[in-house]
């Protein structure tokens, strides 16, 4: 509150009024932002008091309006009649000082036909109190629409002042809300350069401190939907054919008030590029995994990598990779890749890594980025988990604490399970495999499991959750999902249990004993969680039939056999007694494998392995069909039939360093074992005899252990010092034929450049001054061209004379004879008078330049002494009038 006045190049000061502050204190807030109004004619000005003044260029007395973020208006005036108010109440603790504006933009949109433009968009950086959410403030301003000025003004007059300040009231507000303290915004232009990319924003990206000391980046819909005016009324999209009756006027109330419910004003967010993945969209964990072909086309039928609605367009130019060696022709008989990143946001992203991504020619260029974003297969954990039927039954603080551990997919169902870190585990199935129409809730035989078949999916999304298996055993040990509809999951305090996901139901829980059982004589044994899982379809050493096997391997090294027997009706049930051999101590995660004897293919628990077991006859039953590959934080062993006899078992070499991967890798129908070090060397072994074949050496850029797949390719993951990933590097074992299309593509960028369309022009207010003539303002009331002639070449400028007109070819000629006559002392006399003519000219001119430059100059000081004791008189009166007013208030003599 206060008096305001402009003082010098945009600091202004207010007379602060209030009890903590002090009475009638002078304050002189320092500029901190400046943003000039798409027409050129008004701008706003941010202080370092988080207070916002508008002024207009044709007035530099006082501001048009004086404004801060918490919808105070014209606080640049003091208002007696709140004094009493101010000094009646306690102050506030929750009500701080503000923080000043940092910064300010000013966006333009081509949505009006008056040459004067639509609404207006002011984005703000700061003003907020503290107790406020933090985030950035947008408002909303009316057209700029004044009226004409009267003939002769040359100031602003009250009526064209007053639609001036209406132009700079806001109409709307809106806050982009983010969790830690904004630090900057940037605005995404659609197509415009103009106004340094602030005219016709699409999106912008908020750039804010993290939790984890890190810096997070959000993009959103810019400007917010609240901000946008229907086009057209709904009743006259659909006009009523007939008047409705008393029941159906309900029916279509209700049905609009639903409708009214579902919409949300809230900006949609942006689909960012990895580049751009940090804070909450950062990545925490992910692996590699090979498909088939028919499950790859499956995976990305219906992509669209450049979905309109939420994707930031970053195209422009061509590229393509350059096919010296001629490798590009053996790109098509790779496997397909597909690389799954968890993230902090409880999401979970698919990027097709595949080498056929990268076939390209000068012809034929690059038709996306790589790695290729799936963002049709994107999972989203946060509208599940808030869901009543899964919120009821997990802590009210998920949403807040959990974050995702490890995902799992199904290579041919493709069936999804996503484990989080406080132990729920959610599978999503595709749309394809259920029906696409939205399922009423159900409840389940289980109460371990919960049924999500009535959570939609969003639009354009391919997953949709099928049911969320809540035990409240604490974190998950390890998980195992088959292409046969049979997940396993077991628990850190030794539980196991087996699912059956055709229902589903649980077919098998493995609970541990209490604590008090442990501690009875008769129950001497420590827990011992399972700690790899394997499903395979083979027989044993003890039962060669064909059958789909379960394998636990604990802690302990001791592994128990589960093996799932179908009954008449179609039912699945599992061995209460499983079989108990043993393993390797300390078994490493996902180093488990049951491989074929003949190709050295792993066994899967697939449907052509189902379809074996389910057809096969007594006389197909032969011994000696698989063997079983397990490895340790010690060694690896290898045995015939899972149970039967030992091939090979060998200890890792301790110079190698620590193994923290195991992988089987098959290359031109051969078949070895890899284990990775923490030292970044890779170990191989033959099969099934584990004979140390060679190591080879990686380039170690990070201590994350790598993800591997079973073709020898591999993900490098950087972490940064947050916890999140920052740079990922993909490579392989072999470095065959592979790196002419992996190198750095050859760029065009004037390939199908647009058209910059043109700047938006200048709005005219009138009357125009000496600025706006030289900046192009020029109209009727402007200077004519005598005048400008006057004051630059001033009132001595010579009056050109005519040219006299050109001779004739007669006259010419004549000239010419009698100038051959003359002598050589009239031409010297000639060119002589003509010479000091011209310096004569150039003197007279110089004298009357500096004359001018003299009276301009004298002119100019009068101008600055005028304009300093009228400023100092206005300030002694203004401190008169101040003085008085308060004395008359208090009642002073």
């Amino acid at each position: 509150m206060g008096s305001l006045r402009r003082e010098g190049a945009g600091r202004w000061y207010t007379l602060v009024v209030g009890f903590w502050v002090g009475l009638l204190t002078h304050r002189k807030p320092d500029v901190t932002a400046i943003a000039v109004h798409p027409t050129g004619h008004t701008f706003a000005v941010g202080y370092t008091d988080g207070s916002i003044a508008f002024w207009a260029l044709e007035d530099e007395d006082k501001p048009l309006l004086a404004i801060t973020l918490d919808g105070g208006h014209d606080v640049n005036i003091v208002d007696a009649s709140k004094l009493d108010e101010v000094f009646g109440k306690a102050k506030d603790p929750s009500d701080g000082p503000r923080e000043p504006i940092f910064k300010m933009t000013w966006s333009g949109f081509p949505n009006s036909d008056d040459a004067r433009g639509g609404e207006t968009v002011l984005t703000v950086l700061g003003g907020l109190r503290s107790d406020e959410t933090p985030g950035i403030t947008t408002l909303l301003f009316p057209p700029f629409n004044p009226p004409e000025p009267p003939a002769g003004a040359t100031t602003l007059d009250s009526n064209t002042r007053t639609a001036l300040r209406t132009t700079v009231t806001a109409i709307k507000s809106y806050v982009y809300s983010i969790e830690g303290v904004p630090q900057d915004f940037l605005l995404l232009p659609r197509e415009s350069p103009h106004f340094s990319g602030t005219w016709d924003p699409i999106g912008i990206l908020l750039l804010s401190d993290n939790s984890r000391d890190t810096r997070a980046l959000e993009g959103y819909q810019f400007p917010p939907p609240s901000f946008i005016p229907a086009l057209t009324d709904e009743q006259d999209k659909h006009p009523p054919h007939h008047p409705l009756d008393g029941e159906e006027a309900i029916e279509c109330e209700i049905a609009s008030t639903l409708e009214f419910m579902k919409s949300n004003d809230d900006p949609k967010p942006l689909r960012l590029p990895p580049s751009l993945w940090s804070g909450p969209g950062g990545v925490l964990s992910g692996h590699l995994m090979s498909l088939d072909r028919d499950a790859y086309e499956v995976l990305t039928l219906g992509n669209d990598e450049r979905q309109a609605d939420n994707t930031i367009s970053l195209r422009g130019g061509s590229a393509w990779v350059e096919d010296h060696d001629g490798e590009m022709k053996l790109m098509k008989f790779q496997p397909h890749r597909v690389l799954i990143t968890h993230h902090s946001d409880l999401t979970v992203h698919f990027r097709d890594l595949s080498a056929q991504v990268l076939i390209s020619s000068d012809t034929a260029p690059l038709q996306g980025t790589f790695p290729k974003p799936l963002p049709h297969l994107t999972i989203d954990l946060v509208s599940l988990l808030a869901d009543p039927a899964v919120g009821s039954r997990v802590s009210p603080q998920i949403l807040e604490n959990a974050h995702i551990t490890s995902s799992h997919v199904a290579p041919q169902s493709l069936e999804c399970a996503v484990v989080l870190q406080s132990g729920e585990v959610a599978v999503y199935r595709l749309l394809s495999a259920v029906n696409d129409e939205p399922a009423l809730r159900k409840d389940l035989e289980d109460n371990e499991l919960v049924s999500t078949l009535h959570v939609d999916a969003p639009i354009g999304r391919k997953f949709r959750p099928f049911f969320t298996m809540i035990t409240g055993r604490g974190s998950v040990a390890a998980l195992a999902i088959s292409d046969i509809g049979f997940l396993a999951v077991s628990y850190k305090d030794g539980s196991l249990f087996v699912v059956d996901m055709r229902g589903p139901r649980v077919i098998h829980r493995s609970l541990p004993e209490s604590q008090s059982q442990r501690r009875s004589l008769l129950h001497r044994h420590e827990v011992d969680p399972v700690q790899n899982l394997t499903w395979t379809v083979s027989g044993t050493d003890t039962n060669p039939e064909l059958r789909v096997i379960l394998i636990a391997v604990g802690a302990s090294g001791s592994a128990s056999i589960y093996s799932l027997l179908r009954s008449s009706d179609g039912s699945w049930t599992v061995t209460h007694t499983p079989e108990v051999i043993e393993a390797v101590v300390q078994p490493i995660p996902n180093a488990s494998f049951v491989l074929d004897c003949k190709s050295g293919k792993k066994c899967r628990a697939d449907r052509a392995g189902l379809a074996r077991a389910l057809t096969s006859s007594p006389d197909d039953i032969e011994k000696g069909k698989t063997f079983w590959v397990s490895a340790g934080a010690k060694g690896v062993r290898c045995a015939v039939d899972i149970t039967g006899e030992r091939i090979a078992k060998v200890d890792w070499m301790s110079k190698a360093g620590k193994v923290e991967r195991v992988s089987i890798v098959q290359k031109n129908a051969a078949t070895v074992l890899v284990a990775h070090t923490d030292k970044r060397e890779a170990l191989v072994y033959s099969l099934p005899h584990l004979e140390h074949m060679h190591s080879l050496q990686i380039y170690q850029s990070s201590p994350e252990p790598l993800s591997i797949d079973d073709t020898g390719d591999y993900v490098e993951w950087i972490r940064h010092s947050s916890g999140l990933i920052h740079s990922e590097n993909y490579g392989t074992l072999f470095n065959v034929r592979r790196l002419g299309p992996y190198a750095p593509p050859h760029v065009d960028f004037t390939y199908a450049r647009g058209t910059t369309p043109p700047a938006p022009q200048p709005v005219s207010l009138g009357p125009p001054s000496l600025l706006s003539s030289w900046l192009g303002y020029i109209t009727t009331q402007g200077m004519t061209g005598d005048q400008v002639d006057a004051l630059l070449a001033g009132p001595d400028r010579p009056i050109p004379k005519p040219k006299a007109p050109r001779p004739t070819s007669v006259q010419s000629t004549k000239t010419i004879d009698s100038s051959s006559h003359s002598g050589s002392s009239d031409a010297q006399n000639l060119a002589n008078s003509a010479s000091a003519g011209v310096s004569s000219l150039y003197a007279r001119l110089g004298n009357a330049l500096a004359e001018r430059g003299e009276m301009l100059g004298g002119l100019e000081e009068s101008f600055q002494s005028l304009e300093s004791g009228s400023k100092n008189m206005l300030n002694q009166a203004k401190t008169m009038a101040a003085k008085q007013g308060a004395k008359k208030w208090f009642q002073l003599s």
